[in-house]
């Protein structure tokens, strides 16, 4: 989707960077950029860096980067199209004609599918509350789970029919191929027209944070295969995106979410008062399901079931949670497998209790170290002291640290000072071994082993330093470009990755009718956004733009001659094209 660069330049222009992204991320002005804890990946020094100058930002943590348009794709989780549609608005800025009609077609479509969403949704309410939802009803109400849940909820059932949505909604004005898009149909090899995808099953409506319904989960009467049917990934919905009962506990005024592993968990804890109850949908737990939490969440409380499934699901919960700075509680339950069932055999009380007696990650992790051995055997207390020191080691905070030292050396019956002592030189050992995987990493990175935006810049690692630079010099000094243009073709760049963005940047100052910053977010993908942020970003000696335009411009021929068979060219040939001539 190509906008005008007179229009790309002035949404940038009433959408200056810093302002945007500082709605979302605390940031703090030193010279010319901000800088803030980076909202992409957990971290506690800040590492995300807004660049004013070329009006775009980079996380030398991560490696995310961009500009403002590619930032509001990436945080609010839209495409091209609608993270301009959402400048222009916020900028009070009218789309183009053309690009609207494209806009508006998206938007309508999206419209559309919200819509069959919601008569779906009612579609399967209204079967649940009548004859042919019977036994729905029964096995909900078997659950412990009432008509109010069932109506907080929305949830509904899908007759065992293979078309009686499909029949609903053709009815309403959509057709089959609407409905496959949707994800509501289904269709195989065998089948000569499309069915309906679920059936004979309770459905559980998924909504998005504003109330919509964006898909469905299904669980099935009886013990028929899959258990829970969810729906595909649509224009509307991605399911790593999505938290099952967002929609309500954002509003909680404590803060205190309680992370299910299944959408009946949810609906039992919201149904016995307990309304922070989320979980994840038809998947694991993923990163990005963190840092939605992130944005509501002051603790977390892990409530996954309770087996070995859910221990590892545990542990990668805690870390996607403390990597975007969220508190993290664990509870450990007994008697039960889940809270959903914890609930129906001990009641709200008991829950309450173990809520509030919830144990830390490295409580967590220390009792599950402790599972199984006798600590009154010397041999299983020294194996379990030597994994516990590891445990504690990791914790950032020095108060916190002397908190569990104490607590383990009173539970091994040993003197505090000897647990701190082999603590610190596990803190050591394991200082020494970030150290030299840092210098790993920072030398796969210099040879270029690990380049999949530009695999040529390893073997033209000279000429695409120059290349980058020469880039950065123009960005930073567009009034140079004309004369870059005229110096050096985009088919003397050494790397095509660079190569591209070089023509690019002349295409975008040479259309442009003043020397706005190009926006690249239009021709590039993230990966390749990132890259582009990080060399246009980078320091440039003092001295002349223009003189070290020609170092750069210089250095690329030159590297360019070596890939020629000189042998075949006479000398003034040679210096012919070294000058550019």
């Amino acid at each position: 989707m190509a906008f005008d660069s007179r229009f790309l330049a002035e949404l940038k222009g009433r959408n200056p960077i810093a302002e945007v992204i500082g709605l979302y991320v605390g940031l703090k002005r030193n010279g010319t950029r901000h800088v803030g804890l980076c909202p992409f990946h957990g971290e506690k020094t800040p590492s995300f860096t807004v660049f004013e100058e070329t009006a775009s930002y980079y996380c030398f943590g991560c490696g995310a980067g961009g500009d403002v348009i590619t930032f509001t794709m990436k945080y609010n989780n839209l495409d091209y199209l609608e993270a301009v549609r959402s400048l222009a608005e916020r900028a009070g800025l009218a789309l183009p004609e053309e690009e609207d009609r494209a806009g508006n077609f998206r938007r309508k479509k999206r419209e559309r599918q919200y819509e069959m969403h919601k008569l779906a949704a009612r579609f399967f309410y209204k079967t649940l509350m009548s004859e042919g939802g019977k036994e729905g009803l029964a096995y909900l109400t078997n659950r412990g789970i009432g008509i109010e849940a069932i109506k907080k909820f929305g949830l509904g059932f899908a007759p065992d029919s293979f078309d009686a949505l499909k029949n609903h909604l053709q009815k309403e004005g959509y057709s089959w191929d609407e409905m496959l898009e949707a994800g509501l149909l289904a269709k195989n090899e065998r089948s000569r027209h499309p069915y309906d995808k679920f059936r004979n099953r309770v459905m559980f409506p998924v909504f998005d944070l504003r109330g919509n319904v964006v898909a469905f989960s299904g669980r099935i009467l009886g013990d028929g295969q899959p258990k829970y049917l969810n729906s595909p990934e649509t224009d509307i919905y991605t399911k790593g995106n999505c938290v099952f009962g967002l929609h309500l506990a954002k509003n909680q005024k404590d803060g205190l979410l309680i992370l299910c592993e299944g959408n009946l968990d949810v609906v039992s804890l919201v149904q016995a008062g307990f309304e922070g109850a989320v979980a994840p949908l038809g998947t694991a737990f993923t990163k990005e399901q963190a840092r939605i939490l992130a944005k509501y969440a002051k603790t977390v409380v892990v409530a996954f079931d309770n087996d070995s499934a859910g221990l590892k699901a545990t542990e990668k919960a805690i870390r996607f949670l403390e990597e975007n700075g969220i508190p993290v509680r664990v509870l450990q339950m007994s008697g039960a497998k889940d809270p959903d069932e914890f609930i129906k055999t001990y009641g709200k009380e008991r829950f309450e209790m173990l809520l509030k007696s919830s144990k830390t990650p490295v409580e967590f992790e220390l009792d599950k170290l402790k599972a199984g051995l006798d600590l009154k055997d010397t041999a299983m207390k020294v194996e379990y002291l030597r994994k516990a020191v590891g445990v504690v080691a990791g914790v950032a905070s020095a108060v916190e640290r002397d908190v569990y030292i104490s607590k383990l050396a009173r539970e091994v019956e040993i003197r505090s000072e000897a647990v701190r002592d082999e603590v610190e030189r596990a803190r050591k050992r394991k200082a020494s071994a970030q150290r030299r995987q840092e210098l790993k990493s920072g030398e796969q990175e210099l040879k270029g082993t690990y380049d999949r935006v530009n695999p040529e810049r390893a073997g033209e690692l000279r000429g695409a330093k120059a290349e980058e630079m020469l880039m950065a010099l123009l960005c930073k000094h567009p009034d140079l470009a004309g004369k870059a243009k005229e110096r050096l073709r985009p088919e003397e760049f050494l790397t095509t990755f660079n190569r591209r963005v070089y023509q690019f940047i002349l295409d975008e100052y040479g259309e442009a009718s003043d020397t706005a910053m190009p926006v690249f977010a239009k021709a590039f993908d993230d990966k390749e956004m990132a890259r582009i942020s990080f060399f246009i970003n980078t320091p440039i000696l003092s001295g002349v733009p223009a003189a070290q335009m020609e170092d750069c411009i210089r250095i690329i021929k030159e590297e360019g001659a070596k890939k020629i068979d000189l042998g075949a060219l006479s000398p003034e040939e040679i210096m012919k094209r070294l000058k550019g001539d």
